[in-house]
């Protein structure tokens, strides 16, 4: 069973092969033109130099990351000054001069409301099948009705008990009962050489923009 000690687990001991280093290019090319100052929520956002591209366009920022070395290391790597307060659900940690914080605790504890937009680039497949319904309930909570949703699934024949978790089409389309739209698919076996000598037959990779119904 995939608990918060796995994860926690994960980073303590180095193995996070799911972290980018570089800024996501999908992010970079189908991030939603949105007003400046609009409000940005990233799901188990670890140290994700993504969360410094969506300062930089403009948008007000919130991160939700479980791991206390996670969040230590993003605001050291990025030489970032922050502000620390106790909330009643875990520690929030402001950036002293960048609209960006980090709340760190476990997303189910996550009280922030009417966020404008959400990046989810590895929580989706992060979550097993049992708690995908929860995980998507506990974002759309957190969002305005009319928010824009981009979101990256994988779709694997891979152990299916470990994650990334692969999460089908028509698991996507189940889960989240709004307007949605696959805007891009790979398959890194076939593209990508750290695939291609991998376990795996095929490995894909999608592109979602979530709606609200009437867009």
């Amino acid at each position: 069973m995939i608990t918060n000690e796995f994860w926690l687990d994960r980073w303590n001991t180095g193995r996070i092969g799911f972290h980018e280093n570089e800024v996501n290019q999908s992010l970079i090319q189908y991030w939603p033109n949105l007003p400046r100052g609009s409000r940005v929520l990233v799901p188990l956002c670890g140290k994700s130099n993504d969360l410094i591209w969506l300062v930089e366009q403009g948008y007000d920022v919130t991160g939700v990351e479980l791991s206390s070395l996670a969040v230590v290391e993003f605001f050291g790597d990025n030489d970032l000054a922050y502000t620390t307060e106790q909330t009643a659900y875990g520690k929030l940690h402001s950036a002293n001069e960048m609209t960006l914080r980090v709340f760190e605790g476990d997303i189910f504890d996550f009280d922030g409301k009417v966020f404008d937009a959400c990046y989810d680039r590895a929580a989706m497949v992060a979550m097993p099948s049992t708690l995908r319904q929860s995980y998507v309930e506990k974002v759309s909570a957190c969002l305005r009705e009319d928010a824009h949703i981009l979101m990256i699934s994988l779709h694997h024949d891979g152990n299916i008990d470990t994650p990334p978790f692969s999460v089908s089409d028509d698991d996507v389309a189940s889960l989240w009962q709004r307007n949605i739209h696959k805007i891009a698919s790979e398959d890194l076996v076939q593209t990508n050489s750290r695939y291609k000598e991998s376990e795996y037959a095929y490995f894909e990779e999608s592109v979602w923009r979530v709606l609200p119904d009437e867009l």
